[in-house]
């Protein structure tokens, strides 16, 4: 066939007759291929680099923490005393596990050996292997003894996995500090959660990367191996002294279960430095064993929860009165027993004491005078002075769920919320813990501090502080005010007749407090109820301890602060002072005979015998 004919291209007629035109060739298929192909290439290009580049580091270090996490056996760092004394710690321990199938051993001979070791009824052990199961939980928690002999069978089908295992070898001692950890060894409230990342901080010790099976994973480069002891997390070193806990716990105690109160709470700290020196709550609870307790006893009440104050924060409103000056140190009030401001009038507990000055008003707890000096401030000007004092705000400590009480904003403000809060009641609630700091800075020349609990954190490898705490300080009131202050206090305690404050060689400055309780609802108080208080500090010419004692709803000794608080902060405060070697500075008024100051009889021995075997251990298990 002719060249020609072969290539020229054939044209075919249609049915009609008419010439079929041969299609183009389909380009922009081809071109919208080909973007798309482009687009889903630049898409993975960017995405690789996405992952490889951008998150490269992250994911890496992701991928080493899951691959580190299984069967890892990592301690708890210790949490101590300021002496060292360990109030938490970690120790191995072994769950076992039986592979039911794998057991050589007959299951009813099988169930006897175990029994015996694990310290279990045979008949549980039996019912346990019978289940059907292919695996099956043995035990939990394990000592190393008990593991060991599981280990001397050498029979397969037994493993034996070490576990990480918090123990709080003081029992309920500082149980509200400490918090617990939970079943996935996580902190759960006090130091245990707030701490938990430099607790289980174990620093640049490099970490072996296990396969889902737990078998090493082996790399390229050599990386030194893990000792044979595992690693501790960094060791967390509190403000309080295990003596000084001890005794608060056991006054406190003592004190709530003669009383049949509620709740209580006293707080020893330095005012010079804001540690606190011990923390004790009434209930308590063993971190050991948690779980058997309810919600209400596991959390921290004292900061948690808020209260009116009362007549302890009188000091608070003299000190503000005189910083602001509403009021001159030779102010005198008229007190009549009541004061009637609009349609409502309040009324001193016990009658009207006449004209008294900034004295008698501690001595006598004046109400009257108190509302004088609430009423003679602006709100504004008085709201921001208790701020000033850190009132209506969280003080910092180093624990999680902190209350930041309660301080109504000055627009609400109405006279009688002037007057009221004057004497703790009105615009104010207040946590123990912030009622202890505010004071603190009167003894502390008008400097408020920070009160922490966390000395320092450390690695306890080589003992070397990573985290120091600095407190924050302020100053709130002016040096030669909280002076004045201090003294009308001290002469308060020494010429009153009142129980509390009353410490063989030491002049303590301080002020009882009795508050209504107010309803559940926040309208009114509940009939017959009382917070009863009293905050000081001593020695009141070089103060050196700041302690209060709160009981809730005390049902003896008239429900004072005087009768119930009293004795605790007098019994807490003299063996402190003696434990800690403060010296006394008693001194007798010139041309006075001297005051003659009882003895102090401890809570915990003047109820010794009423209390007969009771242990101050928690007896709430089960409630």
């Amino acid at each position: 066939m002719p060249r020609d004919l072969i290539d020229r291209p054939v044209r075919t007629r249609s049915r009609t007759g008419r010439k079929r035109r041969q299609p183009k060739s389909p380009l922009w298929c081809l071109r919208f291929c080909q973007i798309v192909l482009g687009v889903c290439a630049l898409s993975v290009v960017a995405r690789l680099y996405y992952l490889q580049i951008y998150q490269g580091s992250k994911l890496t270090e992701k991928a080493q923490t899951q691959r580190q996490q299984h069967n890892m056996l990592v301690h708890r760092g210790a949490i101590t005393d300021r002496r060292g004394l360990p109030l938490a710690i970690d120790t191995t321990r072994y769950d076992i596990y039986v592979h039911v199938k794998l057991l050589k051993a007959e299951r009813e001979e099988a169930a006897v050996k175990l029994a015996a070791i694990v310290k279990e009824p045979v008949a549980k052990i039996s019912k346990l292997l019978n289940q059907g199961y292919p695996v099956v939980t043995l035990a939990k928690h394990l000592d190393r003894e008990t593991a060991d002999a599981l280990q001397a069978l050498n029979w397969a089908g037994i493993d034996i996995v070490p576990r990480p295992f918090r123990q709080y070898p003081e029992g309920a001692l500082a149980a509200h500090l400490l918090g617990f950890t939970d079943a996935e060894f996580h902190g759960q409230g006090g130091v245990e959660q707030a701490e938990h990342e430099m607790l289980t901080n174990t620093g640049t010790i490099p970490k072996p990367q296990l396969d889902g099976k737990g078998h090493p994973i082996l790399v390229p480069e050599r990386e030194p191996s893990w000792d044979i002891t595992p690693p501790l997390g960094r060791h967390v070193e509190l403000t309080i002294d295990n003596y000084l806990q001890h005794l608060a716990e056991k006054e406190l105690f003592a004190m709530c279960k003669h009383s049949h109160a509620l709740k209580g709470a006293v707080i020893l700290a330095d005012p010079n430095t804001g540690e606190i020196l011990a923390w004790a709550n009434y209930p308590s609870f063993d971190p050991n064993h948690y779980n058997k307790y309810p919600y209400e006893i596991l959390k921290n009440w004292s900061m948690v929860d808020v209260y009116q104050p009362g007549s302890t924060f009188k000091i608070i409103t003299v000190c503000s009165g005189l910083e602001t000056g509403a009021i001159k140190p030779n102010a005198t009030f008229y007190d009549g027993g009541s004061l009637t401001i609009g349609n409502r009038t309040i009324h001193n507990h016990d009658g009207g004491h006449g004209t008294i000055d900034l004295k008698g008003l501690f001595i006598h707890s004046s109400n009257i005078a108190s509302a004088m000096i609430g009423m003679a401030m602006k709100p504004q000007v008085f709201h921001d002075k208790l701020y000033d004092f850190g009132l209506g705000r969280r003080t910092g400590i180093e624990l999680p769920g902190e209350s930041r009480g309660l301080l109504t904003p000055a627009k609400y403000w109405t006279p009688i919320d002037s007057a009221t809060t004057g004497f703790g009641q009105g615009a104010i609630a207040v946590t123990p813990l912030q009622l202890v700091a505010a004071v603190s800075a009167v003894a502390n020349n008008g400097v408020w501090i920070q009160p922490h609990l966390i000395r320092r954190v450390y690695d306890p490898s080589n003992g070397v502080t990573e985290k120091w705490i600095e407190p924050k300080k302020r100053r709130v009131v002016a040096p030669e005010v909280a002076k004045l202050v201090s003294r009308l206090l001290a002469e308060n305690i020494y010429e009153g007749t009142q129980i509390a404050g009353q410490i063989p060689g030491y002049r303590v400055a301080g002020k009882t407090g009795t508050a209504q309780k107010v309803t559940a609802n926040g309208r009114g108080y509940m009939a017959g109820q009382t917070i009863a208080s009293f905050v000081g500090f001593l020695p009141a010419s070089n103060p050196q301890l700041t302690c209060i004692a709160v009981i809730d709803s005390p049902q003896t000794d008239g429900r004072w602060g005087n009768t119930v608080a009293g004795p605790v902060f007098n019994a807490v405060g003299m063996e402190a002072a003696r434990y800690l070697n403060i010296s006394p500075d008693y001194v007798t008024v010139p041309g006075d005979k001297g005051k003659k100051i009882q003895p102090v009889v401890p809570p915990s021995v003047k109820y010794a015998a009423e209390l007969g075997g009771i242990s101050k251990e928690p007896e709430s298990v089960g409630h």
